[in-house]
């Protein structure tokens, strides 16, 4: 499973670049996203991530932390499906119109921070 911590890593940084150099297309993008896929989708996709983080924990040196985002990945799955008092709107709301670009910019660093501490902690 080390090779879904490769790919998840590498799509953390790549994801993370576009939003600190191009953050306006890719606040642009990710409005677009969410807007056009359905909320169980949106749902589906952290709790698979999950499973396969659950699955790939064993692959890393430090396996707790692996473990971390799978349960982080877990109850955002299962918030974004019961959607209590209509959350997913709300934040969307404020991520897409609310966020200032610094704001933006600095997610981006922690998602490239995030991307390359889970390759480097691959174990080989």
């Amino acid at each position: 499973m080390a090779w879904f911590l490769y790919l998840i890593g590498a799509a953390w940084v790549a994801i993370g670049s576009c939003m600190i150099l191009y953050t306006l297309q890719t606040r642009n993008t990710a409005k677009t996203f969410f807007d056009k896929t359905h909320p169980t989708v949106l749902a589906i996709i952290p709790v698979i991530s999950a499973l396969l983080f659950f699955m790939a924990a064993s692959s890393s040196t430090h396996p707790w932390i692996i473990r971390l985002f799978g349960v982080i990945g877990l109850l955002k799955g299962v918030a974004v499906f019961l959607n209590p008092n209509g959350c997913n709107e709300k934040f969307k709301q404020w991520y897409m119109e609310a966020l200032s670009d610094q704001s933006h910019r600095f997610i981006g660093i922690i998602t490239v921070i995030l991307g390359t501490a889970t390759i480097s902690w691959v174990a080989s």
